[in-house]
């Protein structure tokens, strides 16, 4: 009964991670996997109290702080599922570093977030993957049958 509870505790504080929008704290890191992007334009509606995405200026007369984002589509390891993260041309540009170095060297993507000049931007890392090392005696099918 102890551990169930220790593993509900466990998924509480992981939460915020398994989101379709992941919001890291700093330090925390999300294992994910690029999946596409696409630009749009975002803007904050009063009466939802909720970001809308659109395509065309046009429709954000009634939208306040509208602004040009990036939605970065990537497989959230942890939730096992799609994942949303917002990215500005900054963190974006961010991105395209870290998705390079994972193009030309591979391992893994991490998804975090800094605390810069008191506001919290949208971070990617690369940690290389360790090779595995197994150790394998060949034999042939026929000597096992």
């Amino acid at each position: 009964m102890a551990a169930d509870s220790n593993s509900d505790g466990l998924k509480k504080n992981m939460e915020h991670l398994l989101r379709y929008y992941p919001k890291p704290e700093e330090g925390e890191e999300v294992p994910i996997q690029f999946i596409d992007f696409e630009n749009k334009i975002a803007g904050w509606s009063p009466d939802l109290k909720r970001t809308m995405y659109v395509r065309e200026l046009e429709e954000t007369y009634e939208l306040k702080r509208v602004r040009e984002v990036t939605i970065l589509k990537v497989y959230n390891w942890l939730s096992d599922s799609e994942s949303v993260i917002e990215l500005s041309k900054p963190e974006l540009m961010q991105f395209e570093e870290v998705m390079d170095a994972f193009i030309k060297q591979g391992g893994e993507m991490l998804y975090t977030r800094k605390k810069i000049d008191g506001k919290m931007i949208n971070f990617f890392k690369l940690r290389e993957s360790t090779p595995l090392c197994v150790n394998v005696k060949e034999t042939l099918l026929a000597d096992k049958l």
